[in-house]
C-alpha cells in the first residue's frame, strides 16, 4: 500500500520529534527510531535525517553497532564529547563508536 504524501509528512514530523527528545549523552538506532513509531521502515528515518535533521540531534541517531552517521563521524564525535557519550576505541573506520549498550536511551513513556 502506498503512502500518501500527507503520512510521509506526518512521518518525517514524527521522527524529528523523537529525535529530539533523546536526551543529551544517549542515542538511538535508525530501527530503533522506527520500531518506536511503529514502523520498520528504519532506511526512511535515515532519508528524514538525511533531508531535514539539520536543525535536530541527528548525531543522537546511529547505524547499527553504535557507529556515527557516515560522512559525519568527526562532527558527530564532538557532540559525544561534549555530551559525555560513552565511547569505544576500535581499530578500524573512524576510530570509535558510540558504547550502544550503555548510552541507549530507553524513555519511560512510549512515544505519542
Amino acid at each position: 500500500m502506498a503512502r500518501s504524501a500527507g503520512a510521509g509528512h506526518e512521518f518525517a514530523l514524527d521522527v524529528l520529534d523523537l529525535v529530539d527528545s533523546i536526551p543529551p549523552g544517549h542515542v538511538l538506532s535508525y530501527g530503533d527510531v522506527a520500531a518506536m513509531l511503529g514502523s520498520r521502515a528504519s532506511r526512511a528515518v535515515g532519508t528524514v535525517m538525511r533531508q531535514s535533521g539539520a536543525g535536530h540531534p541527528w548525531w543522537r541517531v546511529l547505524r547499527s553497532g553504535g557507529h556515527p552517521p557516515t560522512g559525519h563521524e568527526a562532527r558527530a564525535h564532538e557532540h559525544y564529547v561534549a555530551e559525555s557519550t560513552p565511547l569505544v576505541r576500535t581499530a578500524t573506520g573512524c576510530g570509535y563508536r558510540v558504547d550502544y549498550a550503555v548510552a541507549r536511551w530507553i524513555p519511560t513513556e512510549p512515544p505519542t
